[in-house]
């Protein structure tokens, strides 16, 4: 499963950059997120190698997936693994500056392998409503953005 957004903020590059990577923030914009936790690294010194888990809920049930940053330029390029014993996902958010006050962000969100379990489960999950969902939350994050 692939999902691909893109959208134009009307915000500055750095301020974009700033709010999308402030782990402080993702429970407001990712949907049924409920907490981040630093495993490896500094939080506001990010790098590549740095780990984190991440935790949602699924219809009451917790899971966590492993982060591990795995390509780092600021204020233009994160690519993150995210790893769970059903399925490992890439997570790639590109910033351009478009002005001083407008920016573009291009997120992609793809999956790279799925278990068995996970292969059943996605014959019942349609792709267009997993590309709604993704197209949603990068919505409400520009959003979020541009209201500060």
């Amino acid at each position: 499963m692939n999902c691909h957004s893109e959208v134009t903020i009307n915000k500055p590059l750095q301020q974009v950059w700033d709010y999308c990577n402030n782990p402080d923030n993702l429970k407001l914009w990712l949907n049924d997120f409920v907490r981040y936790e630093q495993l490896t690294g500094d939080v506001n010194a990010p790098k590549i190698g740095d780990m984190a888990n991440q935790t949602f809920d699924q219809n009451g049930k917790e899971f966590t997936m492993k982060e591990e940053i795995i390509a780092y330029d600021p204020p233009h390029h994160i690519k993150l693994l995210m790893t769970h014993k059903w399925f490992d996902m890439h997570i790639v958010n590109d910033f351009e500056e478009l002005g001083p006050d407008q920016t573009k962000l291009i997120a992609t969100a793809d999956t790279i392998r799925t278990n068995w379990m996970m292969k059943i489960m996605m014959i019942f999950m349609p792709s267009s409503k997993m590309q709604k969902d993704h197209d949603q939350q990068i919505n409400t994050l520009k959003n979020l953005i541009e209201a500060l």
